[in-house]
């Protein structure tokens, strides 16, 4: 993993605002400019580049659109990020809310050696479901139920505000002794896991169940270090072995 930055600062330079496909002028530089008040630089688009008056609202903030990155899709611009959270107004049985702003906040000064992506819809219509998909973790920000829509840079700066003074907390805690390990690696045992599945007859030939998306929640959520995930990996093994007679390989090195 080369250096691993565990002050609380390094979570807000790890941490990536992602605007998908930004409808109305000005809110990119809106965004930027709440970006530059927390101490956050790392910005990427899904769609078009920012416009005039983004940069005539970005205030001092201008940096931030030069060095923003462009993407055609949110599969792209998150494929880098160990880890990612989607922010929506939207709540559901098929739209569960894991956290919180102030939980996403503790939940990124968690791992602050991991990239992670914040991803914000469009204004109009927010993330489709297949781009919600994409994000492991969902956050949403409580409100009036009668008027639960944010303005794009009001819901950021309410994220970005609760990373921010989580860093500047004098005695912060860190649950977490050992490091959690980077994406490829958390898709390695995932990937691992529902092979096996597959491999005893777990799957049902109709599933409800949407068992690779759970799985990908559930890790997140978890954050595992190495050696949570040799006892996974030594787990599921034992699951083959129990079910097939033989065990199955794994491959540490393997991106598949």
């Amino acid at each position: 993993m080369g250096n691993r930055p565990q002050t609380r600062e390094a979570a807000l330079k790890n941490t990536y605002i992602i605007l998908v496909e930004p409808v109305y002028g000005g809110n990119v530089g809106a965004v930027a400019r709440v970006m530059n008040n927390f101490s956050l630089d790392k910005l990427r688009i899904v769609g078009s580049i920012p416009e005039k008056n983004d940069y005539y609202l970005a205030v001092h903030s201008n940096f931030i659109l030069d060095q923003a990155e462009v993407f055609p899709d949110l599969a792209s611009a998150i494929a880098d990020l160990d880890r990612v959270v989607a922010f929506s107004r939207r709540v559901g049985k098929t739209k569960p809310i894991d956290m919180d702003p102030s939980r996403t906040a503790e939940y990124l000064h968690e791992i602050p050696h991991l990239k992670t992506g914040l991803v914000f819809g469009r204004e109009t219509y927010g993330l489709t479901d297949a781009e919600a998909d994409l994000c492991p973790l969902r956050c949403h920000i409580p409100a009036n139920p009668d008027f639960p829509s944010f303005n794009l840079a009001q819901a950021v700066a309410i994220a970005t505000w609760e990373l921010y003074s989580r860093s500047m907390e004098k005695s912060p805690q860190n649950r977490y002794k050992s490091v959690a390990v980077e994406k490829e690696e958390l898709d390695r045992i995932r990937n691992y896991m529902l092979s096996v599945m597959q491999d005893i007859g777990f799957f049902r030939s109709q599933e409800s169940t949407n068992w690779e998306a759970f799985l990908a929640k559930l890790l997140a959520q978890l954050n595992p270090s190495k050696s949570m995930v040799y006892r996974l990996r030594q787990m599921f093994n034992r699951f083959h072995v129990l079910v097939t007679g033989r065990g199955k390989g794994y491959d540490p090195r393997s991106k598949d």
